[in-house]
């Protein structure tokens, strides 16, 4: 499982190395706004479900409810079904711009398939089935979009969306077939009403929803606002030192998935210090990782940024990744703040965090971007990362009494 995050953390990295030598920087700028605007439509259609599918999901199997796991997704998927066929023939059929974006053809199909992958992807995780979820990651997408590139000569656009579209099926199928063959070798499980179930699903989608759509802010603010007020090639040498910089926590990245079931596991059974431990150990990693990484990037950065071409190694990208990287660098430090708080029962501490980042990352990028470029990108999401991060970890500090910064706390110095 571990191989597999690690393998698909790297797979955005690699698209976007492989669309910037074949095809140029303002091709990899179009496809990173594609991307973008995937995202953000793929969430707000979601609506949350996926997120309270987990949690639904993950109780249901610790109690052996598998028949109920299987009719529930059935259930439910139809309606997800329903508005991922809507969204891709509204795309083909009236192809229109929405909030600025313009909703044709290929993007309607790929926010579709989107819909579907995140769906399937959550309940599989749900269900502990974590490799099939680190298969439908959006670094997996990516990589087998590149490898059509490469191959099949395909614009990085087709590309995501034909891709978009096998993930979306083998995540579908998949869960169908493996909640059905598992549903049929159980004994009759306790019968629940179909409406109560959903009514809980929708009570526990909003909140989820409100953090996802504050979480793209966080993520994508700084790149929307560069492609506001400058050129398509501008982003993709901004996206470049930004994928160069999140390298520094792909271990974060690549643990998430399994420390999350972890420490919901622990916290309900009041087991403190062994949630102590379990988040010590990620703190070393990385530090192990981060550290080192940050240094690298300030001796290689130019280097480094010129695989992408000479216009990616300008002195001003250059400086951007540098922010980025230190902001990087203090996440990593940090942990998983927001994973930890929303498995221990912080979850509307955590949504406050988050909004509270959102505003203070926004507020700077409408005020840097048009002044300083991509440098003043960088700030607003160094500063982004420096809210939730610092307000999480004053936060986990009240809440559990240990501090998460692991240098602080001398967590280096233990195996």
């Amino acid at each position: 499982m571990l191989v597999l995050k690690v393998a698909g953390a790297f797979g955005g990295f690699l698209f976007s190395l492989l669309v910037a030598r074949k095809f140029g920087d303002d091709a990899l700028g179009r496809a990173e706004l594609f991307v973008l605007a995937i995202t953000v439509g793929a969430t707000l259609l979601r609506l949350g479900a996926e997120g309270a599918v987990v949690k639904l999901f993950s109780g249901w199997s610790s109690t052996g409810q598998h028949g109920r796991i299987a009719r529930r997704f059935r259930s439910w998927s139809r309606p997800i079904c329903a508005v991922a066929l809507a969204v891709a023939c509204l795309g083909v059929l009236a192809p229109m711009d929405l909030f600025l974006v313009h909703l044709d053809g290929w993007l309607g199909w790929a926010i579709g398939a989107w819909v579907l992958i995140g769906w399937s992807g959550e309940a599989l995780r749900g269900t502990g089935r974590v490799g099939w979820y680190a298969l439908l990651q959006p670094g997996w997408w990516m990589l087998l979009a590149g490898i059509f590139v490469v191959l099949l000569g395909l614009h990085p656009v087709p590309a995501l969306s034909v891709t978009g579209g096998v993930l979306a099926v083998l995540g579908m199928v998949g869960a169908m077939s493996l909640f059905a063959r598992q549903a049929g070798k159980e004994t009759p499980e306790l019968q629940e009403g179909a409406r109560t179930d959903s009514q809980t699903l929708m009570q526990l989608a909003g909140p989820i929803w409100l953090g996802s759509m504050l979480h793209l802010v966080l993520s994508w603010a700084d790149t929307a606002l560069i492609a506001a007020w400058m050129e398509t090639s501008d982003v993709a040498h901004y996206r470049a030192a930004f994928r160069l910089a999140a390298l520094l926590t792909f271990t974060q990245f690549a643990v998430n998935a399994l420390g999350a079931p972890t420490f919901g596991a622990l916290h309900a059974k009041g087991d403190a210090e062994a949630l102590r431990r379990a988040v010590h150990r990620i703190g070393w990693m990385n530090t192990a990782v981060a550290l080192p990484g940050l240094l690298f990037l300030v001796a290689l950065g130019t280097w480094l940024l010129g695989f992408w071409g000479p216009a990616f190694a300008q002195p001003h990208v250059y400086r951007a990744l540098l922010i980025l990287a230190a902001g990087q660098c203090f996440n990593a430090l940090c942990g998983p703040v927001m994973n930890l708080l929303n498995m221990t029962g912080g979850e509307r501490a955590g949504l406050s965090i988050l909004a509270i980042s959102a505003v203070a990352q926004l507020s700077a990028a409408a005020f840097l971007v048009p002044e300083m470029g991509l440098i003043g990108a960088a700030w607003s999401a160094a500063l982004g990362m420096l809210f939730w991060n610092a307000l999480g970890v004053f936060y986990i500090r009240r809440q559990h009494g240990f501090v998460m910064i692991s240098l602080l706390n001398g967590w280096w110095k233990q195996s």
